[in-house]
């Protein structure tokens, strides 16, 4: 007579359920760079559907016309002053140097690693949207003259794309850097006045139609999420390099290892 337990010992051992083995793949994936790429793929298709028009005619549509023109609409002189102020802080001269002087103080609080995805991310941005004007080739509005001299073409709009790379690369270092959430939250609301009121400049002075900016602040967004999305695999890869988060006010700090 066999004995029980060798007839135990021979069966075979059960195999984890497929949920299971989902869950253990998303746990190595990680779900917050699962995230990311479900969040580029909504914008790629959200870019499409404002581009898919332009590409096939470059020019505005009757909406983009109307819409355009309410902006437009609400000028006075002291707008256009504040207009012209405003949309500096979206153009290149600014926003490079800016990003050179952020990338500097990274370096100088011994983040390194996070000083060059900082360059990287910015200087992608530069590249990405060229690339895209060259591509599509629309030209500038021409429905009144313009308060400001551009010399390249359309969609998707620079200022618009760049600002938000810049202001939500900014919103990322200060969450790289800190659990606190007065210090984010203040960075959240900046960033959203900063590039709102740069988006409205543009349309305002003439230099876009509303599916610029719109197409420059998704193209931006975009390339937001896809830094976001390669700092978290540097910090998995490297974790040195991921910056120490300074703890919430009135949380107990982690011991420091000793000597």
């Amino acid at each position: 007579m066999e004995d029980v337990s060798d007839k135990i010992t021979d069966r075979p051992k059960p195999q984890p359920k497929f949920f299971d083995l989902v869950v253990n793949r998303l746990q190595a994936i990680g779900l917050s760079l699962l995230a990311g790429f479900f969040v580029c793929a909504v914008l790629v298709g959200l870019f499409g559907v404002v581009a898919r028009d332009v590409f096939l005619t470059a020019r505005a549509g009757p909406l983009d016309r109307e819409a355009t023109l309410f902006v437009r609409g609400l000028q006075t002189a002291g707008r256009d002053h504040f207009a012209i102020f405003v949309t500096f802080f979206g153009s290149h001269l600014f926003i490079l140097p800016a990003t050179i002087l952020v990338a500097v103080i990274l370096r100088w609080k011994k983040h390194p690693v996070s000083a060059l995805l900082f360059l990287g991310s910015v200087g992608g941005g530069f590249v990405l949207n060229a690339v895209l004007k060259i591509t599509f080739h629309r030209a500038r509005p021409d429905l009144w003259p313009a308060l400001v001299t551009e010399h390249t073409f359309s969609f998707p709009s620079g200022h618009a794309a760049m600002s938000t790379v810049f202001y939500g690369g900014l919103v990322a270092v200060v969450f790289h850097l800190t659990d606190r959430p007065a210090p984010r939250l203040g960075a959240i609301a900046f960033s959203l006045l900063a590039i709102s009121l740069i988006v409205w400049s543009r349309v305002f002075l003439g230099a876009h139609w509303m599916t610029d900016v719109t197409a420059g602040f998704l193209v931006g967004l975009f390339w937001v999420v896809v830094s976001a999305v390669v700092t978290e695999i540097v910090f998995r890869r490297v974790p040195r390099a991921r910056p120490v988060r300074r703890p919430r006010s009135g949380a107990n700090p982690s011991r420091q290892p000793s000597r």
